[in-house]
């Protein structure tokens, strides 16, 4: 057994095993035995223990007589569970915590004794234990940088960094574990998963020679299917990389070199690749042929992409094809049936690509109400404010523009439900319709009049419709008047004035 192994804290293959040196249950076939055994090494006490299926009373009891210690506790302790131990070269503090804690134990050394309880809540989490296993191993590596199972702990540490969500510090140890390793197939290994560790920091420029360097590998009739299905991988994220700096054309050619040497290598190597060429080819103002891309994708290969990224891509397109209200629709069908998050991310790219098409600032207010219904309009509130700063609807005045423009936003306003925005224009125009041709004076008293009605009261809506019909020579303008007002008054159960008003009396 190498000095670099004994001074470890057993740790399984896997990080979460790392503490589980100490058995509790037995091995198959195996006999009750326990060796001790124990050195002094410059002043301090090292033990040796193997134990297979044995009381865990009985090893401790060994344990104390052999360090000169008394043990006390275990006469409240309702069970002495057997355990199989096998510890090299270890201080007591360590052996007593392992060997009792195998048991469910805990234990308390003093001067001249140990003192066993039974452990309580809280136990250690899974964190604690990932936490407790990276300090063993970084110990040993200190101790024995060149020990025999140092690549193995530098492994076990990329690991642990992994299960405890620290890309850039896992990273960073298959990058010393890449350039210690001297086995070719196992250093490939170990740049693709720093170089994979990197894209997801996007730190595409460290991600990079990683990728190259798998990626330079020649491939022939020979190779593994192993070695070619990383080659093919480390070329696909080289070119990723690549188009993330900006190099749209460059990675177009090395994805198109790809799949002329090998072909996707499962649904999701094809539906990543894809997503690749649609991001390239809109980098290079080739719209329709990426929207083509994805819509390749989402007929058959969606649940292999990020559905976030996929929509933000082709809602890019869209908007950079002279299609910006297409792209905000498309953002608001994605929210449907989506988490919060993504909802809430949703709705913002929508009402930011509303907001940067000239005259969409309607559209904008309207994504504010269905945002409002799901409990996200404050996400979108900065949007609305700038859609109704446009628009001049939190003017003291509303008098602003010539009376067609005025009319042409209230029916805008009035269209996508802005019923007290509307009323405020249309209010403005009182004194100015007789200003507009006969159509829009028309369109002036059909819009004013059923905002009226459901604003304030049906003399005030018939009242509009009978100043504005004086003002229309046209019969058949005078004519949707009446219609209109005999609706209005039907509508409110006057029937008697709705009568008259069918008849052509206001």
């Amino acid at each position: 057994m190498s000095s670099f192994l004994r001074s470890l804290p057993f740790l399984g293959r896997r990080a979460l095993a790392g503490l589980a040196l100490v058995l509790t249950a037995p091995l198959a076939g195996a006999q009750k035995s326990v060796i001790i055994d124990h050195v002094v090494e410059d002043g301090d006490v090292y033990f040796d223990i193997e134990a297979r299926d044995y009381p865990v009373r009985g090893l401790m009891e060994s344990l104390c007589r052999e360090a000169g210690l008394g043990l006390v506790g275990f006469e409240d302790v309702d069970d002495s569970p057997p355990v199989t131990v096998y510890l090299r070269h270890r201080p007591l503090h360590v052996v007593v915590e392992y060997v009792l804690g195998a048991a469910g134990l805990s234990g308390t050394l003093g001067a001249d004794r140990l003192e066993v309880t039974a452990l309580k809540p809280p136990f250690p989490d899974r964190e604690r234990c990932l936490q407790a296993a990276e300090i063993g191993y970084l110990t040993a590596l200190q101790r024995f940088p060149d020990g025999s199972e140092a690549l193995e702990a530098r492994e076990r540490l990329a690991e642990i960094a992994v299960d405890r969500g620290q890309p850039e510090k896992a990273a960073r140890h298959y990058e010393l574990l890449a350039e210690a390793l001297v086995d070719r197939q196992a250093q490939l290994a170990a740049h693709m998963q720093a170089g994979l560790l990197l894209v997801e920091l996007e730190d595409w420029e460290r991600a990079m020679p990683h990728f190259q360097l798998i990626g330079n590998t020649q491939l022939d009739k020979g190779t593994s299917l192993d070695e070619v299905e990383l080659v093919a991988l480390a070329r696909r994220e080289l070119a990723r990389c690549i188009l993330m700096r900006g190099e749209s054309r460059r990675a177009l050619y090395m994805l198109e070199g790809l799949g002329q040497v090998v072909e996707p290598l499962s649904p999701e190597d094809a539906a990543q690749r894809l997503m690749l060429f649609a991001r390239a080819k809109i980098g290079l103002g080739e719209y329709e042929e990426a929207l083509e891309d994805l819509d390749r994708i989402a007929r058959g290969k969606r649940q292999y992409i990020d559905e976030l990224e996929g929509m933000d891509l082709r809602a890019r397109a869209l908007e950079a094809s002279g299609h910006p209200v297409e792209a905000a629709v498309a953002w608001l069908h994605f929210s449907r049936g989506k988490s919060k998050e993504v909802q809430r991310e949703a709705f913002v790219r929508a009402a930011e690509v509303a907001l940067s098409a000239e005259g969409e600032e309607l559209g904008v207010m309207f994504l504010h109400r269905q945002a409002q219904a799901v409990g996200l309009g404050d996400a979108l509130q900065p949007y609305l404010n700038e859609a109704r700063s446009r628009l001049g609807l939190d003017a003291t005045t509303f008098t602003g523009g010539t009376p067609s423009q005025r009319l042409r936003l209230a029916q805008r306003l009035a269209s996508t439900g802005a019923s007290e925005q509307a009323l405020r224009k249309l209010q403005s125009l009182e004194r100015d319709f007789r200003a507009l041709p006969a159509s829009q004076r028309l369109a002036y008293a059909k819009t004013y009049a059923p905002l009226l009605e459901s604003q304030e009261s049906v003399g005030a809506a018939v009242a509009v419709l009978r100043e504005v019909v004086m003002t229309l020579e046209s019969v058949e303008n005078r004519t949707q008047l009446y219609l209109l007002a005999g609706e209005i008054y039907e509508r409110n159960n006057q029937f008697a004035a709705a009568a008259a008003a069918y008849g052509g009396e206001l």
